[in-house]
């Protein structure tokens, strides 16, 4: 069987038992690595895999050839600029046919998506085993996959604290992806401007770059599909929240400046949300 971004639904089960089988799995996505790794270390099991793949991008260290990082572990803001900048690294050694310039908006593209999305998880999961994250880049497709896992609260729990007339997990994850919504006043670029913007610019930039996500939190699946929404109640949940999304690196058009001018900031009088 294949696991991808596109089906990943369809093997939440997987991990209905402290010891899923996992045999038969031929290809799989960073999003499910990371669920692997996450269950794995919650449950303090081995999991049984047959497949070697998938093996080694589940346990193995970097090595220079792979076009796959490690999982790496996130438990707080410290470890997120650690691993961001490792991802980062890891993903532009690929990028050897385009200009200097397309480097350095393609690295400040990934880089302010991998650290806002694990933002998310280092504040917001109150997850025991932290978060686990992982990056791979597609050669034929010229695409990147970031993935990371939280076996934690989840979206609900948070939102809820700010907007308590919000009741469903699939209400608070689309919450959660509209401007300003946030739930810390941490900074970046040393502006509070971006606060509440991570998961709402990681939607925007994908719009962009024809690129997709997916957000799985507890029992909902909400993902980006031809530049439409859809939610999806999950036959088996999922105890904690997934988000993963790809990235189409030929179609960046603007860079990160010219970006959060004007597809974040471009109405700086709007009432920001806390939750």
């Amino acid at each position: 069987m294949d696991i991808k971004i596109s089906n990943i639904e369809n093997y939440t089960h997987l991990f209905l038992n402290k010891n899923p089988n996992l045999l038969g799995i031929e290809w799989v996505d960073p999003i499910f690595v990371v669920m692997a790794r996450a269950y794995q270390n919650k449950e303090n099991i081995v999991l049984n895999i047959d497949n070697s793949y998938f093996g080694k991008m589940l346990t193995s260290n970097f090595e220079r050839f792979k076009t796959f990082s490690p999982v790496e572990n996130i438990k707080n803001r410290i470890d997120v600029e650690k691993v961001a900048n490792h991802l980062v690294s890891i993903m532009l050694k690929n990028f050897t046919h385009i200009e200097k310039d397309d480097i350095k908006d393609l690295r400040d593209y990934i880089q302010y998506m991998f650290t806002e999305i694990m933002n998310n998880v280092a504040d917001h999961s109150h997850s025991r085993v932290g978060g686990y994250a992982m990056a791979q880049y597609y050669p034929q497709l010229k695409k990147i996959q970031f993935a990371v896992s939280d076996c934690g609260v989840g979206f609900l729990k948070n939102i809820k604290l700010k907007f308590p007339d919000i009741n469903s997990e699939d209400d608070a994850i689309k919450k959660a992806l509209k401007k300003g919504v946030t739930a810390t006043k941490a900074t970046m670029y040393g502006s509070q401007k971006n606060a509440g913007y991570g998961l709402y610019a990681m939607q925007e930039i994908l719009k962009l770059t024809d690129g997709n996500f997916c957000i799985i939190s507890n029992d909902t699946m909400v993902r980006s599909k031809n530049g439409e929404i859809e939610s999806k109640r999950l036959s088996t949940k999922w105890n904690g929240t997934v988000i993963a999304f790809e990235f189409m690196e030929s179609n960046i058009n603007y860079d990160m400046d010219y970006f959060k001018k004007n597809y974040l900031w471009n109405d700086l009088d709007d009432e920001e949300d806390e939750f």
